[in-house]
C-alpha cells in the first residue's frame, strides 16, 4: 500500500512538472485569493438575483405601449419628441445612452488610442461564423476581444480567445490593473515577454483602464435609475469581463447589407439579436466612435449610425426605436433589459467605424482557469493516475480490484468524466484554436502554451481511454462491466457525430476566400488520439454478454438440468437503447394501424 501511495505521488508530480510552474511570490497569492474573493461574491450575486427575481428565461416583458392606438409609426425616434420619451418610459426601461459631450475629453481620447493601437498591431480579424448551425458565412466587419486573462466569448458556433487586458501570473490568471501611469511605464512586463509589442500591450491596458472607467459609470446608472424600480433594489452585474471590438471598413457599408423589413429602419449591418452567454440580468455598454467628419464628398451630412431596439414578443404592437450614435457616444442595456429586448445596428456613413462592447460573461465554462481546473480533477482520478503511471513505466497498468458496487460505480464515473472531457477539449476547445488559422494562432501568444497543455491534456486522457478500451476487449478483469462498455459506446458515438459535423464545416468553400494563413490548420493531436469505431466495442459488449449468458446458464444446467435459454440478440445495445426498444405489444399495433 505505501509503495502504490509512493508511485500515486510520483506520477501526480510527473504530470504537474509538464504544466506551467505555479506562481510562488506572495503578490501571486494574494492575486488568486482576490480572484477567489470575487467569483464568490459573484455567485453570491448570482443566486440572490435567481432567488429574488428568477432567471432571464421567466423575465416579464414590458406591457404595450400605451400611446400605440395614436401613433402609426413602426419606430420612434428622439426627434418624435413626447411620443419617443413616453415609449422608452413604458417599455425601454434600461435603455441609457450619453452623448460625447457629456463624457471627459480624455475619456475619447484613451479609446481612440486603445483602437489605433490594436489595428496597428493587426488584432482585428474576420470571423467565420455558422448561424444556426447551419451554412458558414463571413462577418462584415473585422473583430477582436480583449477582457479578463483567460476568457473567452463563444458566438454563432464560434469560440472567441480574448487578449489580456493586464498583466498575468505563471498559470495564466490576472494581476491588478494599475494606474495609466503604470500602464505607461512598467506595467505589461508579462505580456511583452509573451510576444506582445509595447504599442499593442499600452493599447491592451487602456482597453482594460477604460473598461473599468465604464463598469463604475454603469454602477452609478444602476443604483441611481434602475435600483429603485426593482425588487429589493438588486440589480445584477456591471463588473464587465470582456469587451467585443468590431471594426468596420469603409468599403464595407457599400456592400448590400440586409435592410430591416419588418420596422424599415434602414441597412443593419448587425441584425436583429440579444447578446449571448451573459450573466442573468448584467449590464452591457457599448463605446462608438467614426473616424473622421460624417459628411459626404459633397459636404452634405450622411445618415449617421443608429442603434434600433424593439421588445422581444412577435405579437407586441409597441414600435420599435432608433437612436442616432454620433461619434464618441456611449449606450448602456441596463440590468435586465438584454432579456426583454433585441438591438441592432443599422449602418449610416462611409467612414471608418469602431465599436467597443463591454459585458459580463456568464462564470462557469469559457475560460482558461475552468478548463485548467477541470483538467486537474480528472487527470488526478484513481483510473488515469493508474494508466498514467504504468504508462510512464512502460508496464501494463495493474487496475485495482472492483470487489463491491460501490467502487464499479466510482470507476464508472472517472471513465464516464474522461470521456466527457476529451470530447470538450476536443470541440469546444482545440478544433476552435484550429479552425481560426495560423495567423490568429500568431496574434494571440497568451493562448499559444495553454493550447499546447489542453493538447497534452489530451493525449493523457486519449492514452486512459486507449487503456479501457484494451480491457474491454478482452474483457477481462474486474474493472469490465455492461456499464462500462455502455459509458464507452455512447462516448464514442457523441465524438463521432460531432466529427462528421466538423469534417462538413471544414469542406465548405468559404475557406477557399481566406488568405493561406487564415485558413484552417491541422492538429496532429487529434489525429493521434482517435477512436475505436463504435461498432466495434458493440460487438465486444455483446461477446461479453453471451460469454457471461453462457456461464450463468452453463452453472444453471448443471445445478437444474433446466433447457437453456436463448441468447440476447439485444447483446449490442446499451441499457438505455434496450429500455428504448419497442414491445412486442407496440409492434403489434404498429402492424395493425
Amino acid at each position: 500500500m505505501a509503495t502504490e501511495k509512493r508511485k500515486r505521488k510520483k506520477s501526480k508530480n510527473h504530470l504537474e512538472m509538464k504544466e506551467q510552474k505555479a506562481p510562488t511570490s506572495n503578490s501571486s497569492t494574494d492575486q488568486r485569493q482576490k480572484d477567489k474573493t470575487k467569483n464568490q461574491v459573484s455567485m453570491s450575486l448570482a443566486s440572490q438575483l435567481k432567488r429574488k427575481r428568477g432567471t432571464a428565461a421567466t423575465t416579464v416583458l414590458p406591457p404595450e405601449w400605451s400611446g400605440v392606438s395614436n401613433c402609426t409609426a413602426k419606430f420612434l425616434e428622439p426627434d418624435d419628441g413626447e411620443n419617443f420619451e413616453s415609449c422608452v418610459r413604458e417599455c425601454y426601461q434600461g435603455f441609457v445612452y450619453e452623448k460625447a459631450d457629456d463624457l471627459p475629453k480624455e475619456f475619447h481620447e484613451k479609446f481612440t488610442s486603445s483602437f489605433h493601437g490594436l489595428d496597428d498591431s493587426g488584432l482585428f480579424l474576420y470571423d467565420v461564423v455558422q448561424p444556426g448551425g447551419k451554412k458558414l458565412s463571413l462577418t462584415f466587419v473585422t473583430r477582436t476581444l480583449v477582457g479578463d486573462p483567460g476568457s473567452t466569448y463563444k458566438y454563432l458556433g464560434l469560440r472567441l480567445f480574448s487578449h489580456p487586458w493586464c498583466d498575468i501570473d505563471d498559470d495564466g490568471n490576472g494581476k491588478v490593473i494599475g494606474s495609466l501611469c503604470d500602464a505607461q511605464n512598467s506595467y505589461g512586463q508579462t505580456l511583452i515577454e509573451l510576444g506582445y509589442s509595447k504599442k499593442c500591450t499600452r493599447a491592451l491596458y487602456y482597453t482594460g483602464l477604460l473598461n473599468k472607467e465604464l463598469s463604475t459609470r454603469t454602477n452609478s446608472i444602476l443604483k441611481n435609475e434602475i435600483a429603485p424600480s426593482v425588487k429589493d433594489g438588486l440589480v445584477g452585474s456591471a463588473d464587465y469581463s470582456l469587451t467585443l471590438i468590431n471594426r468596420m471598413e469603409p468599403t464595407t457599408v457599400k456592400k448590400d447589407l440586409k435592410n430591416d423589413k419588418i420596422h424599415g429602419i434602414g441597412k443593419t449591418s448587425v441584425s436583429w439579436h440579444k447578446d449571448s452567454g451573459l450573466s442573468d440580468f448584467s449590464s452591457i455598454a457599448v463605446y462608438h466612435h467614426i473616424e473622421g467628419k460624417n459628411t459626404a464628398t459633397n459636404g452634405n451630412e450622411i445618415s449617421p449610425w443608429r442603434v434600433a431596439l424593439r421588445v422581444a414578443d412577435e405579437k407586441t404592437r409597441t414600435p420599435a426605436l432608433s437612436v442616432p450614435l454620433p461619434s464618441g457616444t456611449v449606450y448602456y442595456l441596463l440590468d435586465d433589459f438584454n432579456h426583454q429586448h433585441e438591438h441592432a445596428v443599422i449602418s449610416g456613413s462611409s467612414s471608418l467605424r469602431y465599436s467597443s462592447t463591454h459585458r459580463v460573461a456568464r462564470a462557469g465554462a469559457g475560460t482558461w482557469q475552468y478548463i485548467r481546473d477541470k483538467c486537474r480533477k480528472v487527470i488526478s482520478s484513481n483510473i488515469c493516475e493508474q494508466v498514467l503511471l504504468a504508462a510512464d513505466s512502460n508496464i501494463k497498468p495493474a487496475f485495482e480490484a472492483c470487489t463491491n458496487s460501490t467502487q464499479r460505480k466510482q470507476l464508472i464515473k472517472e471513465v464516464q468524466a474522461c470521456h466527457q472531457l476529451m470530447t470538450e477539449l476536443e470541440f469546444e476547445w482545440i478544433r476552435q484554436w484550429y479552425i481560426q488559422g495560423r495567423t490568429h494562432a500568431r496574434l494571440h501568444p497568451y493562448w499559444k502554451e495553454l493550447i499546447k497543455l489542453l493538447e497534452m491534456y489530451h493525449q493523457q486522457l486519449g492514452t486512459v481511454v486507449r487503456c479501457i478500451n484494451s480491457a474491454l476487449k478482452s474483457a477481462k478483469g474486474d474493472i469490465v462491466s455492461e456499464d462500462l462498455f455502455d459509458v464507452t459506446i455512447e462516448a464514442i458515438e457523441n465524438r463521432g457525430k460531432l466529427r462528421n459535423e466538423w469534417k462538413q464545416r471544414l469542406k465548405d468553400s468559404i475557406f477557399k476566400t481566406l488568405e493561406q494563413e487564415a485558413r484552417p490548420f491541422k492538429c496532429e493531436t487529434l489525429e493521434e488520439n482517435d477512436d475505436v469505431e463504435a461498432a466495434v466495442v458493440r460487438d465486444w459488449r455483446g461477446a461479453f454478454v453471451s460469454k457471461e449468458f453462457d456461464e450463468v446458464n452453463a452453472d444453471a444446467e448443471q445445478k437444474s438440468n433446466k433447457k437453456r435459454k436463448r441468447k440476447d440478440k439485444t447483446a449490442g445495445l446499451t441499457k438505455k437503447e434496450k429500455k428504448r426498444t419497442a414491445s412486442n405489444w407496440e409492434r403489434m399495433k404498429k402492424k395493425i394501424k
